[in-house]
């Protein structure tokens, strides 16, 4: 067994040679170097150069998040601001994998922001990069271009690596807009580059396979056909999940064109399996448009419609995130914009200090009586301190008070946004079967969700005058029927389009005695969330009973269940407690914050059980009708 001096020695010649090797993907060379990263201490330089590496050349994307996060929080200990930007260059890219992709462009401009601040060139290169990666995947492929373009104008000719993996990636962006020409010039070009360099095994793979496709489209499907089956063996070999994925649907592509449907099928299939097994989600998307168009020439026009529907199901996803995208830059700028507040604050305060030091040493000086002087002096400083603190404490209140009211709109409002979803596929389905009277039941749905958004607009105002402690409880009686069959025919339409039986069998004689906004955002959401974790077919009921007083409202579903230690920890507001939907629905973890606050507001509790794979059951105990008249009386 080498001993420790003898395994450093060979560690720092492993370094040194770190400058040669290819930047491309290879889960081997990742593999070979977590044993060696394993045994360095923790916030060592080498060691964190080694987490880079792996995170680098990792091809699961759940991996590379693994290192990305542990490399942060390392780099974050020492505030190492340049392995901060390979950290969350590698977050973003894997996001972008998972097709996370508000997420991914939140992680890559904090990966340009640190590079910038470290005055990292190639990293201010990198990041643009793969910013404008996420735009092309997004469909926007002139933001990609701007980007692309970026990183080249802060590259010199001895960024040969970087060099050649932009201009492949802008061939890339130029395929896609039919410019042919350009697109071969610039893989042509990466060719090159990767060659004279020795050889990037990954970069290689890439090219030829882009170059087959160009060829594909220039009708020579022959040449076509055996440089993207080169690319495809090799990117296999790198273990290189992603490349694979997209040069089997490329290469169905070129089968289906030439006719031959069931090697087609084939090649698409193998592409879908690796895209789901590793949760690529925009392979997913276009691999579910290549089955859709292969099963139609193959007249299975079921099989057909059902990939279509999937294809537009997740195209509609991909495009909402664009939303999802603007509201994480405007909080990136917030928060960037606050912690400059801080700084220009600290150098406000640091300079009075200066100030009032200076003022007070004159005098002392000149009227020689530096005791009663400096007395008074740390006496109005103790008193501008105590002020001081109160307005801190005050403006951190608010600042909280913002934070969680601008996240519960985020939160808040994708529940009447994903009702849209289905009245878009009614109206897809009832346009395509020549129903046209069906349209007209569509348009009241409409109409009865864009109510209810007004009207939880208003609800979200009333929770932002409550945190500013201006919020009125006005309790009143109110029959739950009738609040229940609103919320059934609100939520109507999210229930159908995920095929999920929504009912609410309520007694016409119940009433509650609680404030309307409050007890109508409670029961939402919890409809709400048992929507979005029932798969299709399943249940979610509402049911209510009068017990001393105490009216019981239970909703209950047939989801996908929580463990002992979510349910312990429901109601707890945490940053990383965001989980996705049966659906692929998205949410910020708050809802149920939320609900509890409500039901506290309403002198109301609230408990659940649950088990996994058999589903959930809230139980919410409002004051009955009755009760607190004669309290009040």
């Amino acid at each position: 067994m080498m001993n420790r001096e003898g395994y450093h020695i060979v560690l720092a010649i492993f370094l040194s040679l770190l400058p040669l090797l290819g930047v491309g993907q290879d889960q081997s060379v990742a593999d070979s170097l977590i044993e060696i990263a394993d045994r360095l201490p923790r916030q060592d330089t080498a060691r964190m150069r080694i987490l880079t590496l792996i995170a680098n050349n990792q091809t699961d994307p759940q991996k590379k998040l693994e290192y990305a996060d542990l490399l942060m929080e390392e780099a974050r200990t020492i505030q190492d601001l340049k392995f901060l930007h390979h950290a969350y260059l590698n977050q973003g890219q894997a996001y972008r994998l998972m097709g996370d992709f508000d997420v991914a462009i939140y992680s890559l401009f904090k990966a340009l922001d640190y590079a910038e601040k470290s005055g990292y060139i190639k990293g201010v290169a990198g990041a643009n990069t793969a910013l404008a990666d996420v735009y092309s995947i997004l469909g926007n492929h002139n933001n990609s271009l701007l980007y692309y373009k970026e990183a080249l104008g802060q590259l010199t000719p001895q960024d040969s690596v970087l060099l050649a993996t932009i201009l492949l990636n802008m061939g890339d962006e130029y395929y896609m807009s039919n410019m042919y020409d350009s697109a071969l010039v610039c893989f042509q070009e990466s060719k090159r580059i990767y060659e004279r360099m020795g050889g990037d095994r990954s970069g290689l793979a890439y090219n030829l396979g882009n170059i087959g496709l160009v060829q594909a489209q220039q009708g020579d499907l022959e040449k076509a056909e055996r440089n993207v089956s080169a690319s495809i063996r090799e990117l296999e070999k790198l273990e290189d999940h992603y490349g694979s994925a997209i040069f089997l649907t490329y290469m169905a592509e070129i089968y289906q064109r030439k006719g031959l449907l069931r090697d087609a099928k084939q090649f698409a299939d193998s592409s879908m399996s690796i895209s789901r097994r590793y949760g690529l989600k925009a392979e997913i998307r276009d691999n579910s448009l290549r089955l859709a168009d292969i099963y139609a020439m193959s007249a299975d026009y079921e099989s057909a419609y059902r990939y279509h529907q999937e294809y537009v199901a997740l195209k509609d996803s991909i495009s909402n995130d664009e939303i999802y995208n603007r509201i994480e830059n405007l909080e990136g700028a917030f928060e960037l914009a606050k912690k400059q507040a801080e700084v220009d604050l600290l150098k406000a305060e640091q300079k009075n200090q200066q100030i009032i030091i200076t003022t007070a040493t004159l005098i002392a000086i000149i009227l020689t009586i530096l005791a009663y002087v400096s007395f008074r002096y740390y006496r109005s400083k103790a008193r501008i301190n105590v002020v001081l603190e109160e307005q801190k404490r005050v403006l951190e209140s608010l600042n909280e008070t913002k934070d969680k009211f601008f996240s519960i709109i985020s939160h808040d409002l994708r529940g009447p946004i994903n009702s849209f979803h289905g009245i878009s596929s009614l109206i897809k389905y009832f346009v395509a079967s020549r129903e046209p009277d069906q349209l007209l039941e569509v348009a009241d749905d409409i109409d009865k969700s864009v109510d209810q958004l007004s009207t939880l607009l208003d609800n979200l105002l009333n929770w932002a005058m409550k945190q500013q402690g201006q919020f009125s409880y006005l309790p009143e009686t109110l029959n739950l029927k009738e609040m229940t069959e609103e919320l059934v025919a609100t939520l109507g339409n999210m229930a159908r389009g995920k095929g999920i039986h929504l009912s609410a069998n309520i007694d016409p004689e119940i009433s509650l005695w609680a404030d309307r906004n409050t007890t109508m955002t409670i029961l939402r959401n919890l409809v709400n969330n048992a929507l979005k974790f029932t798969p299709g077919g399943g249940r979610v009921e509402l049911t209510a009973r009068v017990r001393n007083q105490i009216v019981e409202i239970r909703v209950a579903d047939t989801g996908v269940g929580m463990t002992e230690d979510q349910v312990e920890t429901i109601f707890m507001l945490e940053d990383d407690k965001s989980t996705y939907g049966t659906a692929g629905e998205k949410g910020l973890g708050l809802g149920l914050q939320l609900v509890h606050e409500f039901i506290e507001v309403n002198n109301g509790r609230i408990h659940v059980q649950s088990q996994e794979g058999v589903g959930t059951e809230f139980v919410v105990e409002l004051p009955a009708f009755g009760e607190t008249e004669s309290i009040m009386a």
